[in-house]
């Protein structure tokens, strides 16, 4: 289940949850073409960059996430710059 974007600015760092679904595994997108360490717990995905790498402005897909269920919804959406300031992102 791709998880998509579209940012005027570049991201770097995100945190969302998933209702409706469990999340069995995250990784690639641009996230991981980034270098985020990116980590999900069954309701919980996060991502961000040791090295401060940040994903460029653009749009995409963020993250790929694998689901166990078929009614996934995004809350709590967090998506923050390079410095840590949100950047208001909604769904």
């Amino acid at each position: 289940w791709n998880v998509n974007y579209v940012s005027g600015d570049p991201i770097g760092g995100f945190q969302f949850g998933i209702d409706g679904a469990d999340i069995t595994d995250a990784s690639g997108g641009a996230a991981g073409d980034a270098g985020f360490m990116i980590s999900a717990s069954s309701s919980l995905a996060l991502g961000f960059s040791l090295t401060g790498a940040t994903i460029p402005a653009g749009e995409g897909t963020l993250v790929v996430l694998t689901l166990d269920g078929d009614s996934p919804v995004l809350t709590g959406i967090i998506m923050s710059d390079s410095a840590g300031a949100d950047l208001g992102f909604t769904c």
